[in-house]
């Protein structure tokens, strides 16, 4: 990349509708003045044209609607216009050298999108590349304090102040020096370096943590996790065995229980025969009760009548035979007959009710066995019952008593273990971020060592670009002040120093500090001349009365700095 040209045209106000300003048609123009003449004013605007809000906006500057700035980059005219009322708002850029590209307009702060700002912009066109991150990025501000110097610093403050690192670093920028690859690398380590000490942060906190906490060691917390180990994996071996035998007396206690079942089902099937039975007694002995009637009936009804079937009367029977009816006193033929039918119903209701009664006997006997059967199955079912109550209360019981113990204690100890275990992983949770610092030391140890062997190629160039820039710097200094005997600028800082004395040391205030100033910038630009790779443009501005700079030079200096500002361009 080589360095662009940066000439101003024309610097103009938007007053009441019609613009008003300065043309500059020289190369070099000073503006010079005593204090209050209004130079800052018109230095103030003209980076305020740009999208820079580096000073204060001076009331005149207010007052106006519009700032415009005509300018040439290279071979490209550009004309830059903003709002005088405030800070913020925008800035139109439009190409001169040709109209048909249109307006360009950015924002004179950064967008959170992104959007590229005005002074960003300018930076493209000067082609300064845009390195750095953050507080320490160089753009135009920083850029700006080696294009012009202020009033108020110039007689106080080198390049209007500012950091050691931004200066070094816009020095290099401006220099050729710092490039993308370069800058790459330095962010690479920056970010290694802030991850690492990121990293050591937490592990060190965590360490103290464990520390006020009065936990204990990797080493302690592993004897434990062991010993609790071994505790709890035999508190698990008792369990599983106190539920083996849990099982295996369950099993038994089942077993007892489906012969309970059995035996209720057999005191069931005696309770439904004896109930077969009873029904079958109650049904023989009703019948028997019936053929016990019946023979009655029979045998009165084969007795000789007493009385008169019609008015119940006691029939007198002497003398009179059997086979004669008491009622009528007449032969009755049929009589035998009869009497042999009567004797024949009445054997065989006797046979029926003997019958009866063997059957009512022999049912007697079935119910006692049936009520015998009822009973044993019964005493089987109790017996059931006992041994299963027994068996339960004597060592069933006891048996789950001893596996619900057990189960607790495992339960308790696999607590322990793990809240145990939750401890050990937050040493492995500091183990691996000991071992992510270490990495991450040894990532920013090699991105060091990277961004330095780049710088170390850089050495000599930097080397050489900073004597020339020494050289030109002593040969201007005594061009003004014969007397100074030794000048250099530092290579790591950029500062100047004079004979001996860095720019800080010289004075309180005052014209050795002003003329370290104006001789810096100048002997780099005689750099910038001889070495097209250096991106400092070669525009300068100075705001200074250049007078009131010190007895020191005995009133000769103004004519010889203003000879030497001319003389340079």
């Amino acid at each position: 990349m080589r360095r662009r040209s940066f000439i101003i045209e024309r610097h103009e106000f938007q007053v009441q509708g019609s613009w008003v300003g300065q043309v500059f048609t020289s190369v070099v123009t000073l503006l010079v003045g005593c204090s209050g003449s209004g130079k800052s004013t018109g230095f103030e605007s003209l980076l305020y044209s740009l999208g820079l809000n580096s000073g204060k906006i001076m009331h005149a500057v207010r007052s106006c609607t519009q700032v415009r700035l005509v300018f040439r980059v290279g071979d490209t005219r550009w004309q830059a216009t903003r709002p005088a009322a405030h800070r913020g708002g925008s800035v139109c850029f439009e190409n001169l050298s040709d109209p048909t590209l249109g307006e360009v307009r950015r924002p004179v702060a950064r967008q959170r999108g992104g959007e590229q700002s005005a002074s960003e912009f300018v930076m493209e066109l000067l082609g300064i590349p845009l390195l750095g991150s953050g507080g320490g990025r160089v753009g135009l501000a920083e850029v700006e304090r080696w294009l012009a110097l202020r009033q108020s610093t110039i007689a106080t403050a080198y390049l209007g102040g500012g950091s050691d690192a931004m200066r070094r670093l816009t020095g290099r920028v401006l220099l050729g020096l710092h490039d993308e690859h370069i800058d790459a690398l330095q962010q690479r380590f920056q970010e290694a370096k802030a991850a690492h000490a990121q990293a050591k942060a937490a592990a060190a906190a965590m360490r103290a943590a464990r520390r006020e906490a009065g936990l204990p060691g990797p080493m302690d917390l592993e004897a434990t996790e062991q010993l609790w180990k071994q505790e709890h994996a035999a508190a698990v071996e008792r369990a599983q065995h106190a539920q083996a035998e849990l099982s295996r007396h369950q099993r038994h206690v089942a077993e007892l229980d489906r012969q309970r079942e059995q035996a209720r089902a057999a005191q069931q099937s005696a309770r439904r025969h004896t109930g077969s039975v009873e029904e079958r007694m109650r049904q023989a002995q009703r019948q028997e009760g019936r053929l016990e009637g019946r023979l009655e009936g029979l045998r009165q009804q084969a007795s000789v009548p007493q009385h008169c079937p019609q008015c119940t009367q006691v029939l007198q029977t002497d003398g009179l035979p059997d086979d004669h009816c008491r009622v009528c006193k007449q032969q009755d033929r049929l009589y035998a007959q009869r009497l042999a039918d009567q004797a024949a119903r009445l054997a065989e209701a006797e046979k029926a009710l003997a019958s009866a009664r063997q059957a009512c006997g022999r049912l007697e006997g079935e119910l006692a066995r049936a009520q015998e059967t009822e009973d044993t199955a019964r005493e089987t079912v109790r017996a059931a019952e006992q041994a299963i109550g027994d068996f339960t209360r004597s060592t069933l019981d006891r048996c789950r008593a001893a596996a619900l113990t057990h189960e607790k204690e495992a339960s308790h100890l696999a607590g322990r273990l793990e809240q145990l275990q939750e401890r050990i992983k937050e040493v492995g949770v500091l183990a691996a971020l000991e071992a992510e610092r270490d990495r991450l030391q040894e990532a920013k140890d090699q991105a060091h060592e990277v961004w330095k062997e780049a710088e170390k190629k850089l050495a000599t160039e930097l080397k050489q670009l900073v004597e020339q820039w020494s050289h030109h710097f002593l040969t201007r200094l005594r061009a003004v002040n014969p007397d100074v005997r030794h000048a250099h600028i530092d290579p790591e800082t950029f500062l100047p120093h004079v004979d001996g004395l860095a720019f800080d040391d010289q004075a309180v205030a005052g014209g050795p500090q002003t003329l370290a100033n104006l001789c810096a910038m100048l002997a780099l630009r005689d750099v910038a001349r001889a070495v097209p790779t250096v991106l400092l443009p070669l525009f300068f501005m100075v705001d200074s009365p250049l007078s009131g700079l010190g007895i020191v030079f005995k009133g000769q200096i103004q004519s010889r700095i203003e000879a030497m500002v001319t003389a340079a361009w």
